[in-house]
């Protein structure tokens, strides 16, 4: 026998009830944000119950060092990095350092409907936890109903005002960072210059995580 049939093993899964869910960040990427910030793009899979295997895509993550937002973008990605697992007393050098350290980390998000500006609904994430013992829980709270809806998909462009620990979400616009000047100042790197241009990754390996 080559294998057994099982609709619950198959492409194109997707959430369709808002909840708290275990997952495994599949991707996370360092970019800038349409405004010229820095930030991270993560992508994440549910890794237990019945929607296992489900993506949770377009989640940003910005960093924003001016003097007002300093303070809450130091917050927002320590939530995140705490509730992957990642100890206290680790210094953070830079956003691709970060990237490097969360992909493939296990963690709990919890995603609640949000209407876009086209009308249709998506799958926001919210908050950030750590792993949920007892498993994902989805909370049976479906798609709002809406005129605008004309099919299923749980992700997009996150448009939705700011809620929990991150920002309006922009669009990608380049891998750059265009304000590493004002970056290197909020992350000191112990008087160790930077590179102006595009910071590499770092080797996993090397990292104090």
């Amino acid at each position: 026998m080559l294998f057994t049939t099982d609709e619950n093993n198959v492409f194109g899964k997707s959430l369709k009830e808002a909840g708290t869910y275990n997952v495994r960040v599949t991707s996370a990427v360092a970019k800038n944000s349409k405004s010229g910030n820095p930030m991270i793009e993560f992508n994440y899979e549910v890794l237990d119950g019945q929607y296992a295997g489900a993506p949770i895509r377009y989640d940003y993550a910005v960093w924003n060092d001016d003097e007002d937002h300093f303070d809450l973008s130091v917050r927002r990605f320590n939530t995140i990095m705490i509730a992957s697992g990642i100890p206290s007393g680790k210094a953070v050098e830079n956003l691709p350092q970060v990237a490097s350290v969360m992909n493939g980390r296990k963690l709990a998000v919890s995603v609640d409907w949000e209407e876009s500006q086209n009308g249709n609904w998506y799958l926001r994430v919210k908050s950030y936890h750590k792993l949920l013992q007892e498993g994902s829980q989805p909370n049976g709270k479906t798609r709002p109903e809406s005129g605008q809806n004309s099919h299923q998909s749980n992700f997009g462009g996150n448009r939705g005002q700011a809620t929990g620990y991150r920002q309006q979400a922009p669009q990608a616009q380049n891998n750059g960072f265009n304000s590493q000047a004002n970056f290197n100042a909020a992350m000191p790197t112990n008087g160790q210059p930077q590179q102006p241009q595009q910071p590499q990754q770092p080797n996993a390996d090397d990292l104090p995580f």
